[in-house]
């Protein structure tokens, strides 16, 4: 009867060791599935870091980019105005130009024609000289 209680407390024995075995086991299990839960928890904090990073990076590009665009806007426009001034410049010039050229012209002609009336004035004259010069 002992030697069967003795078995029997063996058996129970064995028992409980093979399943503080396996307890241990799933235990080891649970720890390692625990510190792979923090690695990866980790990894997602490092990529909604990384994540808020590259947003804020696109934003400010973004606004270099307006930024720039906008300026080379207004470069543009102020170029347009500046031409726009030089062609208004150029075509009162070319106005002046027109009356001037048209004075030079007139008074060319009346150059012209002083000069005539002065060569006939001058013809008559000599004329004149030369019929006194017979009559004396």
């Amino acid at each position: 009867a002992i030697k069967k209680r003795l078995e029997k407390v063996e058996i129970s024995l064995a028992r409980a060791r093979s399943e503080t075995r396996k307890h241990q086991q799933k235990y080891r299990k649970a720890e390692q599935q625990a510190q792979k839960s923090k690695t990866l928890e980790r990894k997602i904090v490092e990529l909604k870091k990384a994540k808020v990073a590259m947003i804020k990076k696109q934003k400010e590009s973004a606004a270099r980019h307006r930024e720039y665009t906008e300026s080379k806007t207004r470069e543009i426009m102020a170029l347009k105005r500046k031409e726009r001034t030089a062609g208004q410049k150029v075509s009162k010039l070319e106005a002046e130009i027109k009356i001037h050229k048209n004075n030079l012209e007139k008074r060319k002609d009346y150059s012209i024609k002083l000069s005539s009336k002065l060569k006939q004035t001058e013809s008559h004259l000599m004329k004149l000289l030369a019929m006194r010069k017979k009559e004396l």
